[in-house]
């Protein structure tokens, strides 16, 4: 049960991936899905977090559990949204928004939202490469400022 659950917890790290709280077909979403659910399965290996954790990523809350920060690392590094050096690619992001979204006004809402979030790359962290930090200041950054950009993660 609590690996089937990861899939959900995925969702919630759409936060990362920004375009998918923006208008998509049934397709879309189920390829989305499908791709955060592998990933997460993968991460949960290394990185095993605990219901709680599942169920703050489900409400949109930043998760506590010690795991919780590496996990996210995990994730963000299969994405591509961050190189394994520990700094997020904001550009990567934004590609695969392009290949989503052709509208111009959508894809500079979403840029401006990543670049809303830029400044994690500069923060002082204590894991350097390992990327757990600063994938939770990442995280944190996102779902603050999500609703400012129409976002509803």
């Amino acid at each position: 049960m609590f690996k089937v659950s990861v899939f959900l917890c995925c969702l919630c790290l759409c936060a990362l991936t920004p375009y998918i709280a923006l208008a998509m077909t049934p397709e879309q979403r189920a390829m989305i899905h499908s791709h955060f659910e592998t990933i997460g399965k993968t991460c949960i290996k290394d990185n095993v977090i605990s219901e709680q954790d599942i169920n703050d990523l489900r409400a949109k809350k930043v998760p506590s559990g010690p795991n919780a920060p590496c996990f996210l690392s995990c994730m963000m590094k299969q994405i591509g949204v961050m190189d394994d050096s520990g700094i997020l690619q904001k550009e990567t992001a934004l590609e695969m928004a392009k290949s989503v979204f052709q509208d111009p006004e959508e894809i500079k809402i979403i840029e401006d939202y990543l670049h809303s979030c830029a400044h994690v790359n500069t923060a002082s962290v204590s894991d350097g490469e390992k990327g757990c930090d600063r994938a939770m200041l990442a995280f944190k950054c996102m779902v603050e400022n999500a609703s400012q950009f129409g976002f509803d993660i």
